[in-house]
């Protein structure tokens, strides 16, 4: 479902570009297809468990057992994905996320990221197990963006071709 906006990414990219995945789980699907394409990838994730299955399915990548908030590589990518991750944080800890974004990008790096599409907090049921998820408004994630230096790109509201994911593409422009 994801393959249309990766490629898109990859496209605005050099070859064998080096990307953050920030929440990457057991890197199925989103790193898998990144590593495929011949991009050297760096696994986020704070999950001890995702994080085993993902070394034990790409041993060749980096992975890094992180809290997202608090992630200081002292390292540039030329992108970021944090696809359905960052959306787990609550409202009060997703701005600081954005200089996170920041810090991790060359300049005129590529951002892309999912959201929500109004400014929530809940909690539902997936896969039979109960999830947080937060989201703030499309206007207060473009001030963010642009508060940061970024300029977006492409913003797809409920993408009916991506599972109805919310996506955000965005440069950092310093």
């Amino acid at each position: 479902m994801e393959k249309s906006h990766l490629d898109e990414l990859l496209s605005r990219l050099p070859e064998c570009a080096n990307i953050l995945d920030l929440g990457c789980g057991t890197g199925d699907p989103i790193l898998k297809y990144l590593v495929s394409k011949n991009m050297t990838v760096t696994g986020v994730d704070a999950s001890n468990k995702m994080l085993d299955i993902a070394k034990a399915n790409f041993p060749l990548t980096e992975f890094i057992l992180q809290d997202m908030r608090l992630l200081d590589l002292n390292k540039k990518f030329d992108a970021i994905i944090a696809w359905h991750s960052f959306f787990h944080l609550p409202i009060s800890d997703q701005p600081a996320i954005f200089q996170v974004f920041k810090q991790h990008l060359n300049p005129n790096g590529i951002l892309l990221f999912t959201s929500g599409t109004q400014h929530v907090e809940a909690w539902s049921m997936n896969d039979g197990e109960n999830l947080f998820h937060a989201s703030l408004s499309p206007s207060e994630y473009e001030g963010l963006l642009k508060k940061r230096g970024f300029e977006v790109l492409k913003y797809t509201e409920q993408d009916p071709d991506c599972g109805g994911a919310t996506v955000w593409m965005a440069k950092y422009v310093p």
